[in-house]
């Protein structure tokens, strides 16, 4: 029997020593590990600079990455849309439509585009080019100093054929182009220098800074 109680003990000691060990190692992890949020303002471009984080320290986007921004692209060039019509009317002097048959381009945009399923058919790429071409829009571009406008508007469409196509995969800059309002807290990590990174993306909106404090109270 005294040999039992000995194993016993000898095992609760091995298990004492298993766990004050892998808590050391914790410990250390954790004292190499810089914890940075990354606050601000909205459209102040913290999510631009994770991104680009990611794609120098953190092995780049994967194939689901980039799969899983088409629609935050494609919904980029429609607000674009939204933003330049919705402005011909109220810059001083006003701007109109070069040409009159691109109306109706403009009307699907405004209109069937903002609906709560929408999927991007090809009409919509369809009036989203036509109206691309349209010099008025294009003016109003020009203008964009005297309304919000998003600064990646030109840039995807330009792309708006690229992005029209089903297979499209977007590119690494397509990716630290997208705009998409940061809702919670988003964390990115990576290791430089054997030293483990953790950055904190959090929401920039009103509603959102309350969340600040639980990345900001290590």
């Amino acid at each position: 029997m005294p040999f039992c109680g000995i194993g016993a003990r000898s095992e609760e000691a091995q298990a004492s020593w298993t766990i004050e060990r892998r808590l050391r190692k914790d410990r250390q992890a954790f004292s190499l590990t810089h914890r940075i949020p990354v606050v601000g303002a909205g459209e102040s471009g913290k999510s631009t600079l994770i991104k680009q984080m990611q794609l120098l320290y953190a092995n780049g986007f994967s194939l689901e990455d980039k799969l899983a921004k088409v629609a935050d692209i494609r919904r980029n060039i429609r607000d674009s849309l939204l933003a330049i019509t919705a402005a011909m009317g109220r810059l001083q002097p006003p701007v109109e439509l070069e040409l009159a048959e691109n109306q109706s381009s403009m009307d699907y945009i405004k209109q069937v585009s903002l609906q709560p399923d929408f999927d991007y058919p090809a009409e919509f790429f369809s009036c989203a080019q036509k109206l691309w071409r349209d010099q008025g829009l294009q003016e109003v571009v020009r203008r964009s100093n005297e309304y919000q406008l998003l600064d990646s508007a030109r840039y995807f469409l330009d792309k708006c054929v690229q992005v029209a196509d089903p297979n499209y995969i977007p590119s690494d800059q397509d990716i630290l182009r997208c705009r998409v309002l940061t809702s919670g807290i988003f964390e990115t990590s990576f290791i430089m220098n054997k030293i483990r990174f953790h950055i904190f993306d959090v929401g920039g909106q009103k509603e959102e800074r309350r969340k600040w404090i639980q990345v900001t109270d290590f």
